[in-house]
């Protein structure tokens, strides 16, 4: 079925997306601190018009009432909407402080109660048994901790750059494992990966607003449906000055495609959480199919008064996918 672009889509430019006509055969590194270009992305302010169209209507349009729509919906596209209604109240009391690298050193949270480790990983458990991964067998392994982003955050930035945070083979995790944590951590999850009874493996990251009065209208997430990216879309790239070891990160960039198609799910409330497949890899794949969901905030119009900065989160979990 051809993916579903609606009439009030949206148009805007994202930025970091590479020229259609680029190729390399080696790993692309981006400097985040802009000290060096990136060969191959269109010039800011020449990047094609995109029209990112209605998540929710895209998602109306495919649901057929079935109890497992919503998994065949994240299977499908990358992506799915999920209404949520979480008992943490205090999602700054489980987030990640700032780094010796990155985020505003002088936002501490204070010492309380983790709400997310006591509310959200048993809530994100059951989405994940029985509505994303129903009837699958399945390791789940979660943080006690979010990531925050906000001007009430450590992290008062969001990522305005078109992206996946991981690579696309299994190597390309263990390297940023190590890269983001340490060698050991690194060995511990390719003996975990290289297990008999493990098929595959995912990260799955839950984006919600928090803490907000209003619908969000401030910097909404672009994402791109997975079934309109094809295989030689995907550029390797890598960050450079972006972990505190020193070592450059895998990650996925995209070269431009006419037939890819964008979605956002308009004025999000805080009682929804938006279900990204960021990184899925098996051990019998090809090579090409591609899972990733490429994303990226940016600025969505909106009328001349005044509408409320954004607020929100991101949990990232690691799944292991098992043998029947």
């Amino acid at each position: 079925m051809k993916a579903m672009h609606d009439a009030t889509a949206v148009g805007t430019r994202l930025n970091g997306l590479f020229q259609p006509g680029f190729s390399s055969d080696q790993k692309i590194v981006i400097d985040v601190l802009q000290q060096h270009p990136t060969p191959g992305v269109f010039a800011v302010g020449q990047e094609p018009l995109i029209d990112i169209g209605d998540g929710r209507a895209l998602q109306a349009s495919e649901d057929d009432g079935n109890a497992d729509f919503h998994s065949r919906f994240f299977n499908r596209h990358g992506f799915v909407l999920l209404d949520h209604e979480s008992e943490v109240q205090n999602w700054d009391s489980g987030a990640f402080g700032a780094t010796d690298r990155f985020g505003d050193q002088s936002k501490q949270y204070a010492e309380v109660e983790n709400e997310v480790a006591k509310f959200y990983m048993p809530e994100i458990e059951a989405i994940l048994q029985n509505t994303l991964l129903p009837g699958k067998r399945i390791e789940i392994q979660q943080p006690d901790r979010l990531l925050r982003r906000g001007k009430h955050s450590p992290n008062p930035f969001f990522g305005t750059v078109v992206h996946n945070d991981y690579g696309m083979t299994p190597d390309d995790f263990e390297e940023n494992s190590a890269a983001f944590g340490n060698p050991e951590h690194a060995a511990e999850w390719r003996k975990q990966f290289d297990r008999d009874d493990v098929t595959g493996f995912m990260v799955v990251n839950f984006w919600r607003t928090v803490h907000m009065h209003q619908p969000l209208q401030h910097m909404p997430l672009g994402v791109l449906d997975a079934s309109t990216v094809e295989r030689d879309d995907v550029v390797s790239s890598g960050l450079k000055g972006f972990t505190m070891s020193g070592q450059i990160t895998n990650q996925s960039s995209l070269r431009y495609n006419k037939g890819q198609r964008w979605y956002y799910y308009p004025r999000m409330t805080t009682n929804e959480v938006l279900a990204l497949n960021l990184f899925e890899c098996h051990k019998d794949d090809d090579g090409t199919m591609v899972y990733n969901t490429y994303h990226s905030a940016f600025e969505e119009p909106f009328p001349a008064n005044d509408v409320e900065e954004r607020e929100s989160c991101e949990h990232r979990v690691s799944v292991f996918l098992l043998k029947d």
